[in-house]
């Protein structure tokens, strides 16, 4: 029968996808001899290198718009934001870079792929990428009979499609050579099992440790002495150091002025009887309240901004405002009612609708914002950024050095200059970047190195750990003497009541990942009493909440013939991730030792 090619979640399914989209995204399937190799053109620039190996641009750009457009597609509704450009970028990036370790990596080990075994896949386990191309737009599903068809006819070109497929048999043997001696053992199997499917219940002493809290305060003595002898907790990796200049996205006059003219239209179509106010707010108002006819029901004084406000305790019932402005926008307001202090006659409170324009910056108006930030970056230098900057009283800011993969400090969504940042020579000037809110340019002051974070900079953490540690030592010893006491005869309850603050409580049944109360969220806790034995002390079993001892008390019973029915799939699932694991750890050491370069910032 017919094998389709499922997929299998493999880890290194990324590297057959980049291999896909490089082939097919970059040539077409039709006739013989109209293919160009993509390697022999020589107008094509390097992004990169890995050990003198390029990497592509063209391959890189198209790579990420692939991925640029996988994000588009999986969040329609919603507007890809400048963040994930950047982490698609640096996706772009890692990959083929890991890409390019693989297959030299293949070269070296001497992995091929012979005609035969081509021959063989296309014939007989076609990929599931291929066989897209074939699938039926009725019926959704793959029209067998088009696709080997298509095989067999001498007028289809498929080399790019024979580079795919080779590439795919020579990935799967690398899998397969870097996990051969990989094994999950029958006890592994059934430890998965029981934490899948386990419940227990299990009765527990413990100390909370918001329970032994007190004033205590680590001196200055006791903060020096925990950084010194834990160093490696306060490692910290490579950071950039940068100056940037802003220019925030801010509406002209004259968007300010065209958003009025459009106000006082609207304004006219309510007067002239040609939309009801109702009507004219659910068309056209940036507001939430425009699917309530623009009602905002009834307010004091003290509820809307000072424009609005006087606009609205100022207007006679069921008469249109003029366009009111306010740090939101313009407004039309009608007020539907009032009410008057008796005495003063005094108008304490109405009952109003309005309909809300708010002014945002015209694509021209971000043209020349964008242009005034460009002009900045031509007429600057590393020298003089700074000092032409504060010249001219723009928006500087002088951030902390900042880790790569995150934004740059007071500038969220700001992840492409932070990239950027870690990737420039000192005294390299960005293009200009965007945010949501900003457009921005980066100026290099190179990087601080990799090392253990000065004490001052992780004091606070420092105070944390010795506080945490000290918590640690005195709930051990309350709890040990009291587990000596069990493990003497009493019972939990017993010991319990005479030696607060311990506590004491029988679970609910829970199984590995489910909340115990006081406990915690799927702790070593209940993984424990899973693979306890029932009537049998856990003397001590620590959490994020405090530190027990337990018992099982109902451990339930394997159910041997489902166990059986299921071991096979968890063990290929606890394989598969034994697998990722190997290849991912190979990866890292391979990636530390590469010799890697990266063009993409260089001006």
């Amino acid at each position: 029968m017919f094998k389709l090619m499922r997929s299998k979640a493999k880890f290194l399914y990324w590297f057959i996808a980049i291999s896909f989209i490089l082939f097919m995204g970059l040539t077409n399937m039709g006739g013989r001899g109209c293919q160009t190799s993509l390697q022999q053109d020589p107008r094509m620039q390097a992004a990169g290198e890995v050990n003198g190996s390029p990497i592509l641009r063209t391959h890189y750009q198209e790579y990420y718009r692939s991925l640029v457009a996988q994000l588009r597609n999986q969040s329609a509704a919603r507007e890809v934001n400048p963040n994930q450009y950047a982490e698609a970028e640096e996706r772009a990036w890692n990959d083929l870079v890991r890409r390019q370790i693989m297959e030299d990596a293949m070269d070296d080990m001497g992995i091929t792929v012979s005609p035969e075994e081509i021959k063989d896949r296309f014939e007989n386990n076609p990929p599931f990428q291929i066989l897209q191309y074939f699938r039926n737009q009725e019926t959704g599903q793959v029209d067998m009979d088009a696709y080997y068809a298509a095989l067999t006819n001498p007028e289809m070109d498929w080399s790019s499609f024979e580079i795919y497929v080779r590439d795919l048999i020579r990935n799967e043997k690398l899998e397969a050579r870097l996990t051969a001696d990989i094994q999950v053992s029958d006890q592994e199997v059934r430890d998965e099992y029981l934490n899948q499917t386990g419940r227990a219940v299990a009765e527990y002493i413990g100390v909370s440790f918001n329970d032994i809290k007190d004033d205590y305060e680590p001196t200055d003595a006791e903060i020096q002495a925990w950084y010194s002898a834990h160093p490696e907790d306060f490692e910290e990796p490579v950071k950039a150091k940068c100056d940037v200049v802003r220019w925030k996205k801010t509406a002209s006059d004259a968007d300010y002025a065209e958003v009025l003219t459009f106000m006082n239209e609207i304004r006219e179509e309510i007067l002239s009887g040609q939309k009801t106010f109702e009507e004219a707010a659910a068309e056209y108002s940036d507001d939430g309240s425009a699917t309530r006819g623009g009602d905002l029901g009834t307010f004091g004084r003290d509820r809307m901004v000072a424009s609005f406000t006087e606009a609205a305790f100022s207007l006679p019932v069921g008469e249109i405002s003029e366009p009111v402005k306010t740090p939101f926008g313009y407004h039309l307001i009608e007020v539907l009612d009032q009410s008057k202090d008796a005495d003063s006659g005094e108008v304490f409170q109405v009952h109003a609708r309005h309909i809300l324009l708010k002014v945002t910056p015209s694509e021209e108006t971000l043209g020349e914002i964008s242009e005034q930030a460009q002009a900045f970056v031509d007429r600057v230098n590393g020298s003089n950024f700074v000092s032409t900057a504060q010249a001219e009283a723009m928006d500087l800011l002088q951030p902390v050095p900042f880790i790569k993969g995150r934004d740059i400090p007071a500038i969220p969504l700001s992840l492409a200059g932070s990239n950027w940042a870690h990737g420039a020579k000192a005294g390299s000037i960005s293009r200009v970047f965007e945010t949501n809110d900003y457009f921005y340019v980066v100026h290099s002051r190179g990087t601080q190195p990799a090392g253990v974070a000065p004490l001052e900079d992780v004091r606070s953490r420092v105070r944390l750990a010795v506080t945490r540690d000290r918590d640690q030592k005195r709930a051990r010893e309350i709890l040990s003497p009291a587990v000596g006491q069990v493990q003497m005869g009493k019972t939990m309850a017993e010991v319990a009541a005479a030696g607060s603050p311990l506590m004491h409580a029988v679970t609910d049944t829970f199984g590995a990942n489910d909340n115990i109360l006081n406990v915690g969220y799927g702790t070593d806790f209940n993984k424990k009493a899973l693979q306890g034995t029932v009537g049998t002390l856990v003397p001590e079993v620590e959490t994020n909440r405090g530190m027990f001892a337990l018992t099982p008390l109902w451990i339930q019973p394997v159910d041997e013939a489902q166990f059986e029915s299921r071991k096979e799939g968890i063990r290929q699932a606890l394989l598969a991730r034994k697998r990722a694991e190997a290849v991912e750890e190979w990866l890292q050491a391979q990636e530390e030792e590469a010799e890697i370069k990266d063009f993409r910032f260089n001006n």
